[in-house]
């Protein structure tokens, strides 16, 4: 069967969807009525999804609130609080004097880090379910997506 490019971009959503829910039934278990996962209590969906995003690279607020469709004065606030709390912070720009760079800070990080593990656990038994030759072709698959997604990501930052 021939794919167009367009097919396998829209496949590549399809893969993205379960991805994105799993990742946040992980965070805001319908379990514990609209309250976050205990892993992540300090923290809401929208909250773990701007962590996220400066840690893949949306390293200013400008950057933030234009890929979450939100006003700059918006995602300043949200972005105050995560400072707050801890889990992120302001640096000089390397190369700007008049921008501000957000990074993670070590706690930001292991946040991010646990809620990822306890999303991806979820996948651990069908993929041990897997043949050796499988596993190596996810693997692979997974490769030639992440590469994708890259090239993406640096045109678009």
């Amino acid at each position: 069967m021939n794919f167009t490019p367009l097919d396998i971009a829209l496949h590549l959503y399809e893969i993205a969807g379960p991805i994105f829910v799993s990742l946040k039934e992980e965070v805001n278990p319908a379990s514990h009525k609209g309250r976050s996962h205990p892993a992540v209590k300090e923290l809401t969906f929208t909250q773990l999804r701007i962590l996220l995003a400066i840690e893949y690279g949306k390293d200013q607020v400008g950057k933030l609130a234009r890929s979450a469709n939100v006003a700059q004065p918006a995602m300043s606030k949200i972005v105050d609080h995560l400072i707050r709390l801890g889990f992120a912070r302001r640096d000089p720009h390397p190369t700007d004097r008049r921008k501000i760079k957000l990074s993670l800070t070590p706690k930001g990080a292991a946040m991010t880090g646990r809620v990822r593990l306890k999303a991806a656990e979820k996948y651990v038994g069908a993929i041990k379910s897997l043949s050796p030759r499988d596993r190596k072709k996810l693997l692979e698959g997974i490769a030639v997506i992440f590469d994708v997604i890259y090239k993406t990501r640096k045109e678009t930052t």
